[in-house]
């Protein structure tokens, strides 16, 4: 990757039109990105659109980039104006449709287009060929149990998220009433529990954005199909999160890992990451803080290395530091102090822009606390932070000497004179000291650690891993001292490629034998009773619930739409997939798109329950209950018990299994018999 202090080469640009004048070839260009978005609508290629925008993004930059790298930030800057303009898209008439929002995004481009010289040579060396292989390593590992199933497959292997299915209900209702939430209020309150309306939907709105775009518009899918769109498009979130990592990392090692380097340096990031920690993240449904710390490792990566030019450096983490409070806003404890480090130790970069700068951090501030404003009456109190919650531990064994062998090596005198590593050591210390105070906050006000703290892990395990590569690079010297020395001939240079391709490989090799064998959870995480959650079991479909989805699936395919009654699951679990019902009903809440009315209902009915219970519970219900039962005794003794007075507030179903295992639902014991 590019320092950051290089100069572009002056043939890396193209020379500007006389001042005053605009370049008519120019003004062709502005004109037909215009055009473009509904003529490629009218052709139903709106992915086109789509594509069409990523690239012309990445071309405005004028810092020495190469392709990789302008995709990566071009992405990142995307997504916070996305974010941004999904409020003024929340209150037009048009919604999501995919020809508004990229005119809106058009115009823009446009300008810049007018008005910058676009760059024309941008690299794309071995390091971003082997960086590129590595992200399609990692996408294949996340997509490929995934894209070989129907929805009721994808379900299956991500049943037990349960996060996952109110992110399901949120991006559902996003992509259906067309922009957030908190205006739609009425509209989303039978599909959503109440509170959700105002929960940071920024990831949510982007996934529905890309599904306009695919689909070439903004029709309602049925929700099953929904749900299968985006579980796919939740398991290329997470490929995307690891991928911005990896992005981050080689960034951030600059020139010394070109090359070969990066092989060893993308096995240690990526194996990390995919073996250990980014796939429990997926078991938990954690869609908003994957697609957050995706934005926190490019935000970490541009304040550790800064680009070039100021005024890019600048566009950038505004629109990140943006998209991360839209996203999830957690992240802002951490990324405000990343923001002061980079104030700090690179304050000769943005001195001669101060007023620029003094004007991003107003603008970048006000854009940013919207999302929080939103959400106050939800998160209005420090004692939030101390709450509990279903989140699995990070693997301390690994995390620790990963933090440990950074902070030493940074802490030498050769680091201490670079800022990038002056930097990275300040934002570890950091983040490691927000993640310390949160821990001694929660074991003052509850006596252990929760939830948060956890969450506040996971963001140093991004800096941890990024500042790693800052740590490690003395190891390697610089480019310079690693050229042929005078004398030598080409083919001998050329000789050396093998071998150094050789060494890559073989370390990389062992760094993930290393990681392999250290997967596994802490040994007091296993004594708790956690279920394994590393990359191998997740490839394997070792956490996946076949029958519950099965089930789910069938029981919801024969619900009508809309259905007046709410649906209660009280089957026995199949395999010990499902007890107590959890899951399940949740699933079957936000599928048939009333959580907001059935999410009592679930909670009731995470226990067993007998006739007399099911029937009081009917009767407290403030709507019409349907229980699905597998048990035809305990369903008969349940009609008879509900008698003929109660048709309207109570229905039994039955659920029955073919001789292939099928689930089959019947209306009531009755019919069956």
């Amino acid at each position: 990757m590019p320092d950051a202090v290089t100069k572009a080469p002056k043939d890396s640009e193209v020379h500007r039109t006389r001042p005053g004048r605009l370049d008519p070839a120019l003004l062709s260009v502005a004109a037909a990105l215009l055009v473009a978005p509904p003529l490629l609508h009218l052709l139903r290629a709106d992915l086109l659109t789509l594509a069409l925008l990523w690239g012309l993004t990445a071309l405005q930059f004028r810092s020495r980039l190469t392709v990789l790298d302008r995709l990566a930030l071009s992405a990142g800057l995307l997504t916070g104006w996305c974010c941004l303009l999904g409020v003024l898209a929340s209150l037009w008439p048009w919604g999501l449709h995919p020809v508004a929002l990229a005119e809106a995004t058009v115009l823009p481009l446009a300008a810049a287009v007018l008005t910058r010289p676009q760059c024309i040579r941008p690299g794309f060396p071995l390091a971003d060929r082997l960086l590129l292989l590595a992200v399609a390593a990692v996408g294949w590992f996340y997509l490929g149990p995934l894209l070989d199933k129907d929805a009721t497959g994808r379900l299956a292997a991500l049943f037990h998220g349960e996060d996952l299915a109110r992110h399901f209900a949120l991006y559902d209702s996003v992509l259906r009433f067309g922009g957030y939430l908190v205006f739609h209020r009425e509209q989303a309150a039978v599909a959503l529990q109440d509170g959700f309306q105002s929960y940071p939907q920024g990831s949510h709105l982007v996934l529905a954005v890309l599904t306009a775009f695919a689909r070439g518009g903004t029709a309602t899918p049925e929700a099953l199909v929904s749900l299968g769109a985006f579980t796919l498009l939740v398991g290329a979130l997470l490929a995307a999160c690891v991928a911005a990592a990896l992005w981050a990392v080689c960034r951030v090692a600059g020139p010394a890992f070109g090359g070969w380097a990066v092989l060893p340096l993308c096995a240690l990031t990526g194996g990390y990451l995919v073996l250990v920690e980014a796939t429990p993240l997926l078991f938990a449904g954690f869609e908003s803080e994957i697609f957050g710390l995706a934005l926190f490792a490019l935000l970490t990566a541009l304040v550790l290395r800064p680009l070039a030019r100021p005024g890019e450096q600048l566009l950038l983490m505004g629109s990140l530091t943006v998209g991360l409070s839209f996203v999830y806003y957690l992240l802002l404890g951490a990324a405000v102090p990343l923001l002061l480090i980079w104030a700090v130790v690179h304050r000769r970069r943005w001195r001669p822009v101060r007023r620029a700068a003094s004007a991003a951090a107003v603008l970048t501030g006000a854009a940013a606390a919207l999302p929080v404003l939103a959400n106050w009456q939800q998160a209005d109190s420090a004692s939030v932070l101390a709450m509990p919650g279903a989140v699995y531990p990070i693997a301390r064994h690994l995390l620790l000497p990963l933090l440990a062998l950074t902070v030493l090596g940074l802490l030498t005198r050769a680091a201490r004179r670079n800022s990038v590593r002056r930097a990275a050591l300040c934002a570890v210390l950091a983040v490691a000291g927000l993640a310390l105070s949160l821990r001694e906050y929660q074991i003052a006000s509850t006596g252990s650690t929760a939830y948060y703290y956890e969450k506040l892990l996971h963001q140093l395990v991004v800096v941890g891993v990024i500042a790693l590569a800052a740590a490690v690079v003395p190891l390697f010297g610089s480019p310079e001292r690693r050229s042929p020395t005078v004398g030598t001939t080409e083919w001998r240079a050329r000789a050396g490629r093998p071998l150094r391709a050789l060494w890559a490989g073989t370390a990389a090799f062992a760094l993930l034998a290393v990681l392999v064998l250290n997967a596994q959870p802490d040994k007091w995480i296993t004594r708790s009773g956690w279920q394994d959650s590393s990359g191998a079991v997740y490839r394997h479909g070792g956490r996946a619930a076949p029958f519950s989805a099965a089930l789910v699936t069938a029981v919801n395919a024969t619900r009508p739409v809309p259905d007046p009654r709410i649906g209660v699951l009280l089957t026995e679990p199949r395999q010990g997939e499902d007890p107590r019902f959890y899951e399940g009903n949740l699933w079957l809440g936000v599928l048939a798109r009333d959580n907001g009315c059935s999410w009592r209902a679930w909670i009731w009915g995470r226990w067993r329950r007998s006739p007399q219970q099911i029937v009081d519970f009917a009767d407290s219900s403030s709507v019409p209950l349907r229980v699905y039962l597998d048990d035809p005794e305990l369903a008969a003794d349940t009609e008879r018990l509900a008698g003929p007075d109660r048709p309207g507030r109570l229905e039994i179903a039955l659920v029955r299994y073919g001789g292939d295992g099928r689930p089959v639902v019947t209306e009531s014991p009755g019919d069956h018999d």
